[in-house]
Formats: C-alpha cells, structure tokens, sequence
C-alpha cells in the first residue's frame, strides 16, 4: 500500500518546514543556546507544520550530535524517535483523552526519568479539546516540570486555551502559508515523484488548500491517482469539483446585474458538470472579493490572474456600491451553514437569490435613505448643471416662455453666465441633474430596481412629474409595477421634497438610415415627437423599430 504524500515529505529539519522561517530560526537558536522553555504552545490553521515542527523539536533536543540547533535524524535517539519506537516521546490526542483522568496519569507519570533518551517529550494536539477540569489537574504539572519533561500543545484554536495556560508556556504563531509558496512546494514534490504537471494546476491546487500544506499535498495525491503521471488544468479543476471558468464568470456576470435567472442557469449548468456546490461558493466568494478589492481602488490586493482581474473590474463597474461586500458578508454566513447537514446545492442558490433579491427595507431605513438623498441633493442644488443627452434623434426644444428664455446673443458677443436655477425649480435638466442621486435613493431599499434604472433617464418632467423613458420592455415591467413605481415616486419625492408622480415611457431603439423613403416620418421619429411634445425635428438619424412602441403604462 502507498503512502500519502502528506506523510511521506513531513519536514525532517527545521530548515525544511514551508513559510515558517521565523518559527524554525528561533527554535534552532533556543536548541543551539540550550535555553529552551520548558513547554511550548504551538498555534495555528491545519496543516501548517505543528505537530510536525514538535518532532522535530524532539529529536533536537535528544540528538547526540546536532547541528545548528538541527536534528542530524542518523544518531541512535533520532532514529529511535523517527521510527516510532520511543517511550519517551509520547503524542496524546486530547480530542479523545481530555478528562481529568488522563491528566491525573500523566501528572503521574512525568516523574519517572526517560527510559532512554535524554528527555522525555509530551506532544498534545489539538489542546483546546481539554476539560476545565482535566486544565486545573495539569496546571501545576504544566508550570514547574521535572527537569527532564518538556511540553508541547498544539492547537488550531488557542483563544480555547485557558489565559492561565498561555502565560505558562512559550507561544509559535504558525502563519497561513502563502499560495506562491505552496505552490513551489507542490512542484517540487511533483517533480520528485516524476509527476509533469501542466501551467496553472499547481497554483489551481495550492490556492484551493487554502494556506495547508497537507491539504495541497492531499490535492496533488488525488489529481496524480486520477491522472498518472501528468497533472492537466483540467483533470486539478475535476479533482477539485471547481466549475468551468467560462461557467463563473457568467454566474458572476448574472449576479452583477441582478438577474436572478441567468444566475440559477449558470449555477445549474455548474452543478450538472460536476461542481461542488461548497467549492462554488468559495470561488464565488473569491470574485466577490476581488470585485470589492477593485471598487475600491486595491486590486492588487485581489490577487487573481489576468482574466479574472478583468472580470473584477467589469464586476466593479457595474453592480452598484457595497453590492459585493453584501455579497462576501451572505457567502461567510453560507459557508457556516454548510458545514451543516444541509442540502448544499439548495443553500448554494438560496444565497444567491439573497444577494440579488435582498429583504425589503424596513420603514426606519427607508426613511432614513430619503433623507440621505435629500441632503445629498440639497448639496448639490443650483450647483448641479445638466448633462446634454445623447439621442438618437438630434430635437430641437420648443421655445420657453419668455421669462426663462436666456438673452439672445448677437455675433462675436460672448455668451453671458447662465443663472442657476432656484432649489425649488425642477425642470427636465434639474431631474436629469438629479437622477444618480434618485438611483442612489432606490439601491438602499431595491438594488435589483436600482440596476435597471441605471438603463433610463428623464423624458420629461416639471416638479411633481416625471416621465421615464428606456428602449427595453423588460425595463418597462419592472419600473411599471406598482410597487417598484412606488419605490421609484419615494426616492423622486425626497429629492424634490415635494410628492412626485412617476410615468414610464418607451422610446424606440435607433435604426440605420435609408430604410424608409425620403420624406417619410418613421414610428420611431414619431415616438420621439411624443416623448419631446411641442418640439421640432432638425436632424435624423434613425432606424424603424421591429415592431409597434408599446402603450406607456403610468404609475401612481
């Protein structure tokens, strides 16, 4: 029977531990002094080198003939530990000897010199699983040893260990190891086994492990027994039940936008090839991560390849601000949940239609958005000035009445400074001004709502009215509906501080010229003179629609 490889390439040295350099250099040098603790505390994530480190520290301090503060694992002690043949190193699971019994023998026990080495070595792992009772036996043991005892406990959980334990003991911190690193490793185990392995598997394999050293090295033992002696991208992501890249992105993509059905399709086709519903997650959860990173103005910090760091911008771009870190808070609390006996796949969807579709707003928060965007316009006010739309039709706007008229201009007279219009003025170009302030209003109660609104604009509009025009149907139902209209009247309301009537309108996609005869006023042009009442057309440029513009729907 083979042996896994976790266990056969165990560090034998201190120099050959992976990442923990500042560890391994102080052991040496307390081993090379001769002034060692008399119990260590060794604590950090699985599979970072704990337990094995304490072997290590075993062997050195019973070697005949060490170097540097190194085990030479040749002399009689060394080879006696290596072998599992020691009575004087003893390994204790506290997970399954936690009672004040075992401790009570062991406190017994300690007092007898070492049968054969120079001293005796308690190995305790996975420490934090002991009683407070069996603590209280083996805190005095713990604090004043014989001589001839050393201690050390190791745990993935210190904040589990009593504060009067860990002010008796020296502490190791065992630090994630880093993926660049972990990756090096496994390519040269790989390359000691006789194992190719193609571009981008090892990094594939050493970020899936998540900083554990036996957990990359488990990896890359299931990818070679699926594989032989060459390791694909391909067969790591199978090994791994990683989706296809093509399939992520567009579930990452589905989620920007808010559309809850391209996000089931995708991660349906994920699950149909294979997926691990907890590992899709994961690498979601890396994306959201990288995509907030990148918002944020870090993407360095994101630490993903070329092509995913484009998608983290195009991510960034366009879900709207905090969306992923909602995201990335939904997905911590999945992963909890999943540890549980769970339908995976169902929980898996469950969060991602909340992150799409989040729980309305309580009236509290709404009220408190409004006023946020209120102030937010009130800042703003006369300030603002409106940006010149880009149509597909270039409309010349119907004469104001005299009094908003601005002054004609005679040649080579230079255009005196426009006014700005009073606060409580809201013309077209005042909601215009105003309508990333209206978005921002409506992301805090409907993020989905708000994502489609970002697709519209003002037609038209006075103080207590606004027409919002778009050229997509789908638009039209969403912002059509009563409740969503609603939403929308609330968010028109606290920026005019007056109540506001929202009306959505459909303005027909541009079209290539030349498909209608000369002179002829296509429906498009015509639903454009709708939209623009009392207008005149100077300049066209559009094309006929496929079909009839749908009737405009008002809403309350």
């Amino acid at each position: 029977m083979s042996i896994a490889l976790y266990r056969r390439y165990r560090p034998e040295r201190f120099s050959d531990l992976i990442g923990q350099d500042v560890v391994a250099q102080t052991l040496r040098n307390e081993v090379s002094a001769g002034s060692l603790a008399h119990a260590y505390l060794f604590a950090g994530m699985r599979g970072t080198g704990k337990t094995s480190t304490a072997r290590i520290l075993a062997r050195a301090v019973n070697c005949t003939s060490p170097l540097d503060g190194e085990p030479d694992n040749v002399c009689p002690a060394c080879r006696e530990i290596l072998d599992g043949a020691s009575v004087d190193v003893l390994e204790i699971d506290a997970a399954s000897n936690r009672g004040i019994d075992e401790m009570r023998d062991l406190r017994e026990k300690v007092k007898y010199l070492p049968a054969s080495l120079r001293r005796k070595v308690y190995i305790i792992d996975e420490a934090h699983m002991l009683t407070p009772e069996a603590w209280n036996a083996f805190l005095k043991t713990l604090e004043e040893p014989p001589e001839h005892v050393l201690f050390v406990l190791a745990t993935t959980e210190p904040h589990k260990v009593p504060e009067t334990v860990r002010s008796r003991v020296q502490r190791f911190d065992f630090r994630r190891i880093a993926t660049s690193e972990l990756a090096a490793h496994l390519g040269s185990v790989a390359e000691r086994e006789g194992v190719v392995a193609e571009d981008g598997a090892l990094p594939l394999l050493a970020r899936a492990a998540q900083g554990s050293v036996r957990d990359g090295l488990s990896l890359l033992d299931q990818a070679v027994s699926a594989e032989g002696t060459r390791v694909t991208l391909a067969g790591a992501r199978r090994a791994l039940g990683l989706a296809d890249p093509a399939t992520l992105f567009e579930l990452m993509r589905a989620l920007s936008g808010a559309d809850a059905a391209a996000a089931l399709r995708a991660a349906a086709a994920a699950f149909a090839a294979g997926a691990d519903p907890r590992q899709l997650l994961r690498e979601v959860a890396r994306l959201a991560r990288g995509a907030e990173l990148t918002a944020l103005g870090y993407p360095e910090g994101a630490d993903v390849g070329p092509e995913e760091a484009a998608l983290c911008a195009d991510l960034a771009a366009v879900a709207p601000p905090g969306f992923w870190l909602t995201g990335l808070d939904l997905f911590a609390e999945a992963e909890t949940n999943l540890r549980q006996p769970v339908d995976a796949r169902m929980q898996v969807e469950l969060y991602l239609l909340r992150l799409m579709r989040p729980a309305p707003a309580t009236a509290d928060e709404a009220a408190l958005g409004a006023l946020t965007a209120r102030v937010a316009a009130l800042e703003r006010g006369s300030q603002r000035t409106a940006a010149p739309e880009a149509g597909a039709a270039a409309v010349a706007p119907s004469p104001e009445p005299p009094t908003n008229a601005p002054a004609p201009q005679t040649a080579g007279q230079e255009a005196e400074p426009q006014t700005p219009e009073p606060e409580g003025v809201f013309t077209l170009e005042r909601w215009r001004a105003e309508w990333p302030v209206i978005i921002e209003a409506v992301t805090r109660v409907d993020s989905m709502l708000a994502g489609v609104l970002r697709d519209c604009r003002p037609v038209e509009a006075d103080a207590g009215h606004v027409v919002i025009g778009t050229q997509h149907k789908f638009h039209i139902d969403k912002i059509s509906d009563p409740a969503k209209t609603a939403v929308v009247a609330d968010a028109a309301a606290s920026v005019a501080g007056r109540p506001v009537t929202v009306e959505t309108r459909f303005i027909a996609p541009a079209q290539p010229s030349g498909q209608s005869p000369p002179g002829t006023v296509s429906d498009a042009t015509r639903a454009v003179l709708q939209t623009f009442s009392g207008s005149r057309v100077v300049a066209t440029r559009l094309r006929e629609d496929a079909g009839p513009a749908p009737q405009p729907r008002r809403g309350a």
